[in-house]
């Protein structure tokens, strides 16, 4: 996207300071086609699973629900994470979509899984997947399944993105009446909404993490509503997969350790 070319009149003496917040990203397209082949990037259904390997349970012990798929060796490469691999996202189908709102942390309901598969295509994989639930209430109809593509971008930082106002708010803040009516071609302008691997998240309420926070948390993957696919958060909500930033080892991604909330407008 380019976003120099969409900002409003008023903000165009700032590129540079815009830029020093420039954040590269994968925008993720969600076809209305299936994947061509088990291992693809897809969303509902997942069909990648190897045999050894066990498929994932909520608390109860009953199977998740495979959401979302992502073949990194079939996307452009993003640091920090892995140019190889699948990386999988199970929800439940609770009242919560498998989110626990006292404990974002708390896989129990929801997991996150990266197989670290060099061929995916030589892999032995799950034939049968009767032993999976009829799942009842979800985010994205049950029976769907829909290939996804990316696409290398850059973005800037949200202005519901806690850091905002220490970043970049004086550049708003002299605007007047003007304020509120550039604020929205700048969201606008930069692509806040939609389905994106790393970058920035933008939240449909106030953004839950804060500078007091003891851990940084930065996004993994943001999964937007899209009613032209079935696929709805809520009342035209958002849900976010967030990781923890280790400046020891800023190449790594813990995928045990991942924050998951939604939120509705």
């Amino acid at each position: 996207m380019n976003w120099t070319n969409e900002l409003p009149t008023p903000l165009l003496p700032f590129i540079d300071r815009f830029l020093t917040t420039e954040r590269a990203c994968i925008r993720l397209q969600i076809k209305d086609t299936a994947p061509s082949h088990r291992w693809q990037s897809a969303i509902g259904s997942l069909q990648y699973w190897p045999v050894a390997e066990t498929w994932p349970v909520d608390e109860n012990g009953r199977p998740l629900f495979g959401l979302v798929q992502l073949n990194l060796a079939e996307l452009p490469s993003l640091e920090p994470f892995p140019s190889h691999g699948i990386l999988q996202f199970f929800v439940n189908d609770d009242a919560f979509w498998g989110a626990n709102p006292m404990d974002p942390h708390r896989q129990d309901n929801f997991r996150v899984i990266y197989h670290d598969d060099p061929d995916p295509a030589s892999t032995t994989l799950v034939e049968d997947f009767s032993f999976l639930p009829l799942f009842e209430d979800l985010p994205l109809q049950r029976n769907l399944c829909f290939a996804i593509t990316g696409q290398a971008d850059t973005m800037l930082l949200p202005p519901d993105d806690y850091r905002f106002d220490e970043e970049l708010g004086d550049v708003f803040h002299d605007l007047g009446d003007e304020k509120w009516e550039v604020l929205r071609a700048y969201r606008k302008a930069i692509g806040t909404v939609g389905h994106r691997l790393g970058g920035y998240a933008a939240f449909a309420q106030e953004d839950p993490r804060s500078e007091n926070d003891e851990d940084t948390l930065e996004l993994l993957l943001q999964l937007d509503t899209d009613p032209a696919i079935g696929l709805l958060w809520g009342d035209y909500g958002v849900a976010h997969w967030l990781y923890k930033s280790i400046s020891e080892a800023p190449s790594t991604v813990d995928f045990n350790q991942i924050w998951y909330g939604w939120e509705s407008n």
